[in-house]
């Protein structure tokens, strides 16, 4: 059943708020890791979406109301996303480059599509499939033609970016059934406050103690970017991200965020990252967005 909101308006607006932030989180991780380790920065940044999100609780400014209510559904979207999701592309993000990790990541809502096609038994058009071919050839492209393409060197990297692909199309379905008992605001609260716990676990459990928390108070522009991090990519774009899946259909929900974010990532990386740039990333970008789109489309019609 289609979901259907009265403010629409509203879902355009955030849309590309939270394209912008996490376009820019692609960027904003590869230079963090540049000091710290990958679990290292994970429980930084959930540390500081779950402080906020604390303080806003008992501030009052927001309220948290699980009774009655099946926690062990935002228990699934936490464990799926952030928690397997952010391992993958986190890790991905440092074996390759800014804007191939935002063209894989780009395909996500494609493979929504086919989850819900094989698993969910939901019909897809020949519109669908030209869709996922598009977005496919893409990818290849951009990667394949890339002057740093190396499977030896990237392969590694590349799997976990398609980890972190299929982690976060089963998080949009499992994000859309907890909106139908929480708000986005109670499930964005239980994932920061879990991840935060899970990440500090395994970093602690790893030997890094506190020696994060103390780069980062030690260097002002590695704190920045930590706070971005958590506060706009982990606090603010899930809230975003939560509550457009509670709004729409899944894969147009899906589509909407990935479609401008692919974007803002690939320009922010050639732009501010030095990554390569050359016929392959426009192609590749111009190929993936189409592909996005024309899936878009038709879901609506299918919705």
């Amino acid at each position: 059943m289609k979901k259907i909101t009265e403010n629409k308006w509203f879902i355009y607006f955030l849309v590309p708020l939270c394209a912008l932030c996490w376009g820019f989180s692609f960027l904003g991780t590869t230079v963090s890791l540049k000091q710290l380790e990958p679990m290292q920065l994970l429980a930084l940044r959930w540390t500081v979406s779950a402080l906020l999100f604390l303080l806003l609780a008992a501030l009052r400014i927001v309220k948290i109301n699980f009774r009655g209510k099946d926690i062990r559904l935002v228990l699934l979207v936490g464990c799926l996303q952030p928690c397997m999701y952010s391992i993958f592309e986190t890790m991905g993000i440092k074996m390759t480059t800014t804007s191939e990790s935002s063209i894989f990541i780009a395909t996500i809502p494609l493979v929504v599509l086919l989850i819900g096609s094989f698993f969910l038994h939901r019909k897809n058009s020949r519109r669908t499939a030209l869709a996922i071919l598009l977005a496919f050839i893409g990818v290849i492209i951009c990667v394949a033609f890339s002057p740093g393409f190396s499977l030896g060197g990237k392969g590694l990297g590349y799997l976990m970016l398609i980890g972190a692909v299929i982690t976060g199309a089963l998080y949009s379905y499992a994000g859309s059934k907890a909106a139908e008992q929480f708000n986005a605001i109670e499930v964005t609260f239980g994932i920061s406050i879990m991840s935060g716990i899970f990440f500090n676990s395994i970093s602690f459990a790893m030997g890094y103690g506190f020696s994060g928390y103390r780069s980062c108070f030690a260097d002002a522009e590695l704190l920045a970017g930590v706070l971005f991090l958590g506060i706009c990519c982990s606090c603010l774009c899930y809230l975003i991200y939560n509550f457009v899946l509670g709004k729409l259909p899944t894969a147009v929900g899906t589509n909407m965020v990935a479609n401008s974010t692919t974007a803002v990532g690939v320009i922010s990386g050639c732009a501010f990252a030095g990554d390569p740039f050359g016929w392959y990333t426009i192609v590749g970008v111009a190929l993936t967005i189409t592909g996005v789109c024309l899936s878009s489309a038709g879901s609506k019609e299918k919705s």
